[in-house]
């Protein structure tokens, strides 16, 4: 098991319930509760940090936060230094 300590901050008053971060996000990190027409963060851990559901969110409703120290973030640029 990898550590990280990932977040993503979600404003439920900014979100319009577009589904578009849900759309964006190819690794199901957000999932759609179809009930209360918001997005759900679950697996955050999982999260690939590409900020598509914060790009294409027009109402700023949704803030990637990755965890520099992750173990995860530092498999994708070690092998570049």
């Amino acid at each position: 098991m990898i550590y990280t300590n990932h977040k993503i901050e979600f404003d439920p008053d900014k979100c319009v319930g577009c589904q578009l971060c849900y759309k964006a996000c190819f690794v199901d990190v957000i999932r759609w509760n179809y009930e209360a027409k918001k997005p759900i963060f679950k697996y955050v851990e999982d999260c690939e940090h590409c900020f598509y559901c914060q790009s294409v969110c027009k109402r700023d409703a949704i803030k990637v936060l990755p965890d520099p120290s992750s173990e995860r973030l530092h498999q994708h640029f070690e092998r570049y230094e």
